[in-house]
């Protein structure tokens, strides 16, 4: 089963990869963006291959992030408010706003509050657990640091809570 680490992103443009690319690469960032298939398919044959996905591309929807050849993918999705009520992306908004309001009343709750009624797209990556290594956090850190520099996002992450910056703001269960 995986671990999921979210960003929850106000700027309402989804940035294109290659943009996410060359930010990593600047950063000296292990991480390289390609297609899923194509990047397990390489870390199960204990690969390092070069990748195969178009980055000049604002239109994603799920991303492999490798970092190393024999290490399963972070795997990460991006949910965009298509206006519609019952769109992925604010389903997942709703179930975090209940999350947050179940936590109790504080500051720190309705400034996230806030940063989810903001919430344009969600950036979700599936860390593998049984196949992940401190250099795979490293890497997640790298790609989600993208999104709350350049995207307004706020990390949210399963069983801990939402993050400003490293510190826990918000706990959740």
């Amino acid at each position: 089963m995986g671990y999921y680490v979210r960003a929850f992103c106000t700027n309402p443009a989804v940035p294109d990869l290659a943009s996410i690319q060359a930010w990593l690469r600047e950063r000296k960032s292990a991480a390289v963006i390609d297609d899923p298939n194509h990047a397990v398919e390489a870390s199960q044959r204990g690969e390092s291959r070069r990748s195969v996905i178009d980055l000049h591309t604002s239109e994603w929807e799920q991303v492999a992030i490798a970092y190393r050849p024999g290490k399963l993918p972070i795997l990460a999705e991006c949910n965009r408010d298509d206006g519609t009520a019952h769109c992925l992306m604010r389903e997942e908004v709703a179930e975090f706003v209940e999350f947050v309001q179940a936590a109790g009343p504080s500051e720190a709750a309705a400034r996230v509050l806030k940063h989810l009624a903001d919430t344009k797209f969600v950036v979700a990556c599936q860390l593998p657990s049984s196949d992940l290594d401190d250099d795979g956090f490293d890497v997640n850190g790298d790609f989600l640091s993208f999104f709350v520099e350049r995207s307004g996002g706020m990390i949210q992450a399963d069983g801990e809570g939402f993050y400003d910056d490293e510190k826990l703001i918000v706990a959740l269960k």
